[in-house]
């Protein structure tokens, strides 16, 4: 029956079953229950064939959806949070930007972040742009920027989030050299260091709360492009993480300062070789997130901790465990950058502490599966890489590049594409076949490749430089 009514007298039923749903629905105190989005649902249909023409109840309609999709992004329903902002937006109609800004404003930048959570990188791309079209002040557009530097680097494009990461840190008064030399690093780090040897754990927690919003901003953004610069230019991640100390030590703290400490306690390990100063350090970074009850946090946080510093004093299948849980739990909070990262942490992890094969081939194939379905490209080719030695272990025939892309047939591929580019990613893939190598006790080959890893450099730090040194001993003594 309702398929034989008109179009336009759906629309009004629609229209007076959705009006008397919505009246008593308070955008300031939105429901929690579902009878919230069926009122809304019911408007929305009919708003196909019905007009608002009333500004006022176009901007209450407006407003509601933006509760409906902010609440959803909460839940991580980011699919279905997308549907109720573009309702929202439609309702304000071509004038809203000059009708109702700071409304258009919210929705546009809600649209933002439920496109980047589904990997919707071209639609992350148009918001910002509407952003952009429409603000002059950069403060009002920078949580737009925040999101689309995150979308550029996780669906493949770290160079384009770098260098828009940059520009927004000059934007918000944070200048860096164009070249970082070995000089200035040691001399960062010693000068960090020493400033915060007059500090206690005591004193960190107790420090005052961070009300520059520029800085807070800054800070942000540093913590959010450091993954991307881990890959292609890691000489700036002790930077960024003293440059945090100093802004959260001099202006306040912030939810977000814990990235600063953990980066330097980072390069503690890595550069200054002070394992326990690194460590202590890592671990005051989780009470600053523990001060400000930053929860969402702690899953990128653990992946973090487990993934560069905490192997260092615990056992390696502790470290393991806890970058599996890790990514879950960022599974739940939409974090998708992290899901991916402390997956792929894992899988590494795992297979260097002996962990049983059959599990690993399935939980490497879950990860390469969740890269490709969510457009994180980011650690996708180390990851096929890291499925192929498995694959090779398992005696499995298939070559995991050749089934997910056209244009990478290979390893050697992925190294051609991105030796001048990505000097980490290229050393992921060499590790992996250095392993292989191993396992099958191929020392000549071991030797070879480890010559290649090492054109690119070694860190003290990464747990795949520790191993290399072991297997090249190997490969010394057959």
């Amino acid at each position: 029956v309702y398929d034989l009514i008109d179009v336009h007298e759906v629309g009004e039923l629609h229209y007076n079953i959705g009006l008397q749903l919505v009246k008593d629905i308070s955008p300031s105190n939105f429901p929690t229950g579902k009878e919230s989005f069926v009122a809304i649902d019911q408007i929305n249909k009919a708003s196909s064939s019905v007009y608002f023409t009333d500004l006022s109840f176009r901007n209450h309609l407006a407003t509601l959806n933006l509760k409906a999709g902010e609440r959803l992004i909460e839940t991580a329903e980011s699919s279905s949070a997308l549907v109720y902002l573009q309702h929202g937006i439609r309702h304000l109609g071509r004038d809203g930007w000059e009708e109702n800004y700071e409304l258009c404003l919210k929705l546009y930048e809600s649209a933002c972040q439920a496109c980047y959570l589904n990997g919707f990188v071209n639609r992350v791309v148009f918001y910002a742009e509407e952003i952009d079209k429409h603000t002059t002040d950069f403060m009002r557009r920078v949580k737009a920027v925040w999101i689309l530097i995150q979308t550029l680097g996780s669906s493949g494009k770290p160079e384009m989030a770098i260098e828009k990461a940059f520009s927004a840190l000059r934007e918000l008064g944070e200048e860096f050299p164009e070249g970082v030399t070995e000089a200035d690093i040691f001399s960062t780090l010693s000068s960090t260091k020493a400033l915060l040897s007059t500090y206690t754990k005591e004193m960190i927690l107790n420090a005052p709360k961070l009300r520059d919003e520029r800085k807070q901003w800054a800070i942000k953004i540093m913590d959010n492009i450091s993954p991307f610069l881990f890959q292609i230019n890691p000489v700036y991640l002790p930077i960024f993480g003293c440059r945090t100390v100093h802004i959260s030590l001099s202006h306040g703290f912030c939810r977000d300062s814990w990235f600063g400490f953990l980066s330097y306690a980072h390069s503690v390990v890595s550069i200054l070789a002070d394992i326990d100063e690194g460590y202590r350090w890592a671990k005051i970074a989780g009470f600053i997130i523990d001060r400000f009850n930053a929860k969402s946090l702690l899953p990128r946080f653990k992946c973090v901790i487990n993934g560069g510093v905490n192997f260092w004093k615990e056992p390696l299948q502790s470290t393991a465990s806890a970058l599996t849980e890790s990514s879950k739990e960022a599974i739940a909070i939409g974090d998708v950058e992290y899901v991916m990262y402390g997956s792929s942490l894992s899988c590494v992890q795992n297979l260097l502490c002996g962990n049983k094969l059959s599990t690993l081939e399935k939980d490497i194939a879950v990860t390469v599966s969740g890269m490709v379905r969510m457009n994180q490209a980011y650690f996708l080719f180390s990851q096929l890489s890291l499925q192929k030695a498995v694959y090779a272990l398992t005696g499995i025939k298939s070559d995991p590049f050749e089934i997910k892309f056209a244009s990478m047939k290979n390893e050697t591929d992925v190294i051609s594409a991105f030796s001048a580019t990505r000097p980490f990613l290229v050393q992921g893939v060499y590790f992996n076949i250095i392993f292989t190598a191993v396992l099958f006790r191929r020392f000549d080959e071991v030797s070879e490749v480890a010559e290649k890893y090492l054109s690119f450099g070694q860190q003290k730090s990464r747990l795949q430089d520790l191993f290399l040194v072991f297997f090249q001993g190997l490969a010394a003594f057959h």
